[in-house]
């Protein structure tokens, strides 16, 4: 009896705190990475009611709010982890642990596996209409180039645990090997990153996705961002500014996106999922002569990394980056201006621009520009 009165008295103590956290936040709890649409219950009607979505409206603030939940949730996914070298399923990003602590997302793996292909007919048109494109660029005389971003799963397989890779599926061709012979056939102008990743890989080179992020390295991106600058010379005819590296600083500890993924695995020791990391030390090698050109870039995440070289080296003397076509963050300063599609004066904010670039993961073919490629031949079609 006196046992079960300490279980009755505890427990009441424990649900005491919880509600005292809840609602009033004494204690600063651990933080969650990663975004959340957050639910909001609204006044209830009678039909909220009967279908029972006020109701689950209410549980998942409660689930959202609930006092601790950031601790809660990190042990768990702790325990998860330590136990089972697994991340919780119930993840949004759908998190695997590779070999040698190489961290995937599961998307990227199901494109290496062709689970995500594309039929032939769509592929082909998004090819056509890219090379269209880049012709009624050229009759404005606006260049265009399109970079085509790699995936870490194409690029070290081997670090893909066996478990995970779908017998014969790499003898089958995903999406970026059936667009790039049709851009390449229809005289498009492009730099390829995987080709490009592989050959270094081939030739040597380390680090260029890091075993903690799912984007390529800040590093990888650097090496695409020097080769991007050698294309736009060729295409543009000008000398532009370069970023030779002074050094590479060796670090046992990531900086932005270089930890993207070991941040949203949300566990209470992200540090062991660390290994380690190089990062380019660079300088603006910027004659007289050297030309900044005004450059429109739509793209994905992918993107942000070169840019954050191209902007302490002041490679352009304006960069609008169109993140996926949704908002345009104005370089230098990253003044962040949302898009209106309906509202784009095309001749004042596209085609005064010096050259446009459209960078496509390979995990996104499908969506290449993300509705921008339609949107400016429908606009230079009128």
């Amino acid at each position: 009896m006196k046992d079960k009165k300490i279980f009755i008295i505890a427990a009441n103590i424990f649900i005491a705190v919880i509600l005292v956290q809840t609602y009033f936040r004494p204690v600063e709890d651990m933080k969650l990475s990663g975004a959340e649409k957050k639910a909001v219950p609204g006044i209830p009607t009678i039909g909220d009611i009967i279908t029972g979505k006020f109701q689950n409206d209410v549980e998942l603030w409660l689930k959202q709010n609930i006092g601790f939940r950031g601790t809660f949730v990190k042990t768990d996914n702790q325990i998860n982890f330590s136990v089972f070298n697994e991340f919780s399923r119930s993840h949004p990003k759908k998190i695997l642990l590779g070999k040698n602590l190489q961290l995937f997302e599961e998307p990227y793996i199901d494109v290496y596996n062709r689970l995500l292909t594309v039929p032939v007919p769509q592929i082909e048109k998004k090819a056509g209409d890219i090379q269209r494109l880049q012709e009624k660029l050229k009759a404005r005389n606006v260049k265009f180039l399109l970079i085509l971003t790699p995936s870490k799963a194409t690029i070290h397989p081997e670090m893909i645990p066996d478990k995970y890779i779908l017998a014969g599926a790499a003898e089958k061709k995903d999406n970026y090997q059936l667009i790039i012979p049709m851009l390449k056939q229809r005289g498009v102008n492009v730099l390829d990153g995987r080709e490009m990743f592989l050959e270094m890989k081939k030739e040597g080179t380390t680090h260029l996705f890091p075993s903690s992020g799912s984007h390529w390295s800040l590093y990888g991106a650097y090496l695409f961002g020097t080769k991007m600058i050698q294309r736009m010379e060729q295409i543009l005819g000008r000398r532009l500014v370069h970023m030779p590296m002074k050094k590479l600083i060796p670090s046992r500890e990531p900086i932005d996106l270089d930890k993207d993924i070991a941040r949203l695995g949300n566990i209470l020791f992200t540090r062991s999922l660390f290994t380690d990391y190089v990062y380019p030390e660079t300088y603006p090698d910027a004659p007289a002569n050297a030309y900044r050109p005004d450059m429109l870039l739509v793209g994905s995440s992918f993107c942000w990394n070169f840019l954050k070289y191209f902007d302490q080296n002041r490679v352009f003397s304006r960069i609008d980056f169109f993140y996926y076509f949704n908002t345009d963050w104005v370089y230098p300063g990253m003044q962040r201006i949302p898009i209106d599609r309906a509202a784009i004066n095309w001749n004042r904010d596209v085609l005064t621009k010096d050259i446009i670039i459209i960078e496509i993961n390979e995990i996104l073919i499908q969506e290449a520009g993300f509705g921008f490629v339609e949107a400016a031949l429908s606009a230079l079609d009128r």
